[in-house]
């Protein structure tokens, strides 16, 4: 497993902002307009563009997810189970520094920053703010379970330094989360083309679906919310604008981002570029091979469709500043490996996978696809059986995956409930491939020592369910179990 780790000192600490650990000291200093915290967040625009700034510990050029984070999901390739205390630690990093700063919109806002907008306008700015905290926070606690849930009331942790206690139970947690998510539901607006990458309500109800599926599996395993899952899940599908584009090749490629699949992602504006498109590419296309797939996953698991030669890298160049080099297959290529094929060539121009600059790729957080399978999964289990709807969402990811060409089975009726659930698993691992959701997807139904074998699950146990939470936070709030 590749380490991703960053030696800082004090990760909970720096979600305090610079202005104030220097509020010790009076200084005297000309001009005296500088912007704080307390006298910045005056209109919206402000607190949107410091929301903007606060997902950029998430989304950077050359830092957070545009960079292939390999989790062992069973589809990334030489992605083993044998974690230290310092694996994956950035998680932590970046979540809560995104944390620490829509807290401080919200603190701002809370103390009347915003007093003499319109009530509307002042809720719409709270739920954006409580909605990516969610996001965040649904993020944090299904990689590290008990975790501190820090909002704009939780007094500052320099003066009140945070305990073991500071750690809540897991379904204290989910309670939050939802909580911000409902006030989001409530007060966001509807889908605004003129504003992409703003939550709307849809958005804001499709991430409620994911955490009540979430919660009606491992380890809370609440199964009266499979049907609250269902029931949101149906809502976005029948009542939202998005919708599930008639072909797969469509969704990826760079000159159709923002289409109406993806409710929501990482978005760039032009003066902070993606990364370029070789970071993902095999040496024959002169690659930094940042994305190579598990071979036993790509050749025999996933099914031989259509889908497959799009989202995976099956045949590519051998040499891709030649026009007549000829096609090779992975197998004969240097590195001997497929790639993921969605963030490559042909959903890339030639200049943006080449160039070694912008390639304009973006990173699918939610996306209607997801939806559909979600609804099928939760209509299932909550049914003791497929339903009808059920069987028909599914087969709408199916149908468009075979392209006509009817390799893969369908789902149907005379399923029983566990063969239609793994079926549905099975279909979010293929359609929602390399988009930072199958980990999740392996926690919440206990695969994670299945699809790393044969090769990659040594030192597996279940502590291995959690990361380690960084070290110099844990002497403060406790180490998850396995990594003392």
């Amino acid at each position: 497993m590749k380490n991703l780790n960053i030696k800082l000192a004090g990760y909970l600490l720096m979600l305090i902002p610079v202005v104030g650990s220097m509020s010790c000291q009076k200084l005297d200093e000309s001009p005296e307009s500088i912007s704080t915290p307390s006298n910045f967040y005056r209109s919206v625009s402000q607190c949107e563009a410091a929301y903007t700034g606060a997902m950029n510990a998430l989304w950077v050029t050359w830092g957070g997810y545009q960079n292939p984070v390999t989790l062992p999901d069973g589809q990334y390739d030489d992605a083993s189970l044998d974690f230290g205390v310092s694996s994956f630690n950035d998680f932590w990093i970046w979540h809560y520094k995104a944390i620490g700063n829509i807290n401080e919109v919200l603190k701002a806002v809370k103390a009347g920053s915003l007093e003499g907008n319109a009530e509307e306008t002042i809720a719409n700015t709270v739920a954006q703010g409580r909605f990516l905290r969610a996001f965040n926070y649904f993020t944090l606690v299904r990689l590290y379970g008990k975790i501190p849930y820090i909002t704009e009331d939780t007094p500052d942790p320099v003066t009140t330094p945070l305990t073991p206690e500071s750690r809540l139970e897991i379904a204290d947690v989910y309670g939050l989360i939802i909580s911000d998510l409902q006030y989001a539901v409530d007060h966001l607006g509807d889908y605004d083309g003129g504003v992409p990458g703003k939550p709307d309500k849809w958005v804001a109800k499709g991430l409620l679906a994911k955490v009540y599926i979430t919660m009606a599996t491992a380890p809370l395993n609440k199964t009266e919310y499979y049907a609250q899952a269902r029931d949101i899940a149906d809502d976005v599908i029948e009542n939202s604008p998005y919708g599930l584009l008639d072909n797969f090749e469509d969704v990826f490629k760079t000159s159709n981002n923002r289409n109406m699949e993806i409710m929501f992602a990482f978005y760039e504006s032009s003066d902070a570029p993606y990364m370029p498109g070789n970071v993902w590419a095999p040496s024959e296309m002169d690659g930094w091979s940042g994305g190579p797939v598990k071979i036993l996953w790509a050749t025999d698991i996933f099914p031989e469709q259509p889908r497959k030669h799009s989202y995976l890298l099956l045949d590519f160049t051998s040499n891709i500043y030649d026009p007549s080099a000829p096609v090779i297959n992975w197998s004969a290529s240097a590195d001997g490996v497929p790639y993921v094929g969605k963030y490559n060539m042909p959903n890339l121009t030639y200049e943006q996978q080449v160039s070694g600059g912008d390639a304009g790729i973006e990173i699918k957080i939610l996306r209607f696809a997801d939806i559909l399978l979600l609804y099928a999964e939760a209509a299932n289990m909550a049914n003791g059986g497929p339903t009808q709807k059920a069987v028909d969402r599914l087969n709408q990811i199916i149908d468009r995956a075979n392209a006509g060409t009817g390799t893969e089975e369908r789902a149907g009726m005379a399923m029983s409930a566990a063969a239609f659930d793994k079926k549905v698993i099975d279909e979010r691992s293929f359609e929602l491939c390399f988009e930072n959701d199958r980990y999740f997807d392996v926690l919440r139904k206990r695969l994670l020592q299945e699809v790393n074998l044969p090769d990659n699950a040594q030192g597996y146990d279940d502590n291995d369910y959690l990361l380690p939470i960084p070290a110099l936070d844990a002497k403060a709030i406790g180490q998850n179990p396995g990594y003392e």
